[in-house]
């Protein structure tokens, strides 16, 4: 009798202390993600400038494609962080200077327009006390694929040097403010509930880069595409999805592998393959604003809204009960 008595605090221990050690290793996984994505996004941002350099050096159809590849492949990086609003408040902060949208009203092409206009050596540190319109990805979209007349200007060059020199030094703070694990202090209920709401958020902010151009039946609005500049909208929105799933699973130790631990083998299946679906099926097409030009592309994209929602729903109507995590308001919520 005293054995069992004695036995049983003994299991429920060591229970906890299982749980409490996956909650651990998930948040490491996790942190470990982050930090691998942010040291890509620096080592892009790197070569996005010193592309720009030799662009503005030598010039030429070749040096002007090299510098579009790379600041495609450094947006492409930035999709890892965009949208998640949980992890360091540091990284969090950069948000906004590193990729400046939606810019409904062209507020981008406008005030580099008004810089090129005055007499001014441009710097990145010069750029840090203008607008974030001008600090950004989406400035130096403007000069690669909307104005690249304007880099056979030296002052041109300079001011779009300087964005570029702007956008590296974000990835070097970015990857700064990785370096230390932001859920390492909390509860373990407390970090599966800010994983959870990381990739809710993400949810949401893609969901909202699909509805903001599509608009209503009949009426798109294309100019609030992502990079409708660069005609990219479609890759970066891939590229999204892509982070989501390395995030749901996040190295076998994410919430996939934790509703099979818990016996929700299905529900991690569901999800596990919509994720997978998505992606085999995605459009070839690169341009939302082509696709929102024909039905079949508007179809499309129907489609991929109809999924992105199908995984919103689960993971909070099902995964979120089911692992005991309590989901709160979204950054997006109230748009």
């Amino acid at each position: 009798m005293n054995k069992r008595v004695i036995a049983l605090p003994m299991l429920s221990a060591a229970i906890l202390l299982g749980c409490k050690s996956d909650a651990v290793g998930t948040s490491e996984a996790i942190h470990q993600q982050h930090l691998d994505a942010a040291k890509q996004f620096s080592s892009s941002a790197i070569e996005l400038n010193t592309a720009m350099a030799a662009l503005c050096k030598t010039g030429g159809e070749g040096a002007l494609e090299s510098a579009q590849v790379a600041w495609m492949n450094t947006m492409q990086s930035w999709m890892s962080f965009q949208g998640r609003e949980k992890g360091s408040e540091d990284a969090l902060a950069l948000s906004w200077q590193i990729q400046f949208w939606p810019d409904k009203k062209n507020t981008t092409g406008r005030k580099l327009s008004q810089l090129l206009k005055q007499d001014t050596a441009w710097t990145a540190s010069d750029l840090a006390s203008q607008s974030v319109a001008v600090q950004g990805l989406g400035a130096a979209e403007w000069f690669l694929y909307e104005q690249p007349q304007a880099l056979k200007t030296e002052d041109g060059c300079q001011l779009a040097e300087a964005v570029t020199a702007h956008i590296n030094l974000s990835g070097e703070a970015l990857l700064s403010a990785w370096q230390t694990n932001p859920w390492q202090a909390m509860t373990p209920e407390l970090a599966l509930g800010e994983y959870l709401g990381a990739l809710n958020n993400q949810l949401d902010y893609s969901i909202k880069k699909l509805q903001r151009p599509m608009g209503k039946p009949g009426h798109p609005k294309p100019y609030q595409a992502e990079s409708w500049r660069s005609g990219t909208s479609m890759v970066n929105l891939k590229a999204s999805v892509a982070a989501m799933q390395q995030l749901y699973i996040a190295n076998g130790q994410g919430l996939d592998q934790l509703l099979r631990d818990k016996g929700y083998a299905e529900t991690a299946d569901r999800l596990k393959e919509q994720f997978a679906s998505l992606l085999a099926s995605w459009p070839a097409e690169p341009s939302m604003t082509a696709m929102l030009q024909s039905r079949e592309g508007y179809r499309q994209l129907i489609s991929i809204f109809n999924g992105l929602e199908y995984i919103k729903w689960t993971l909070q109507d099902e995964v979120a009960p089911e692992l005991g995590i309590v989901v709160g308001f979204n950054a997006t919520d109230g748009d």
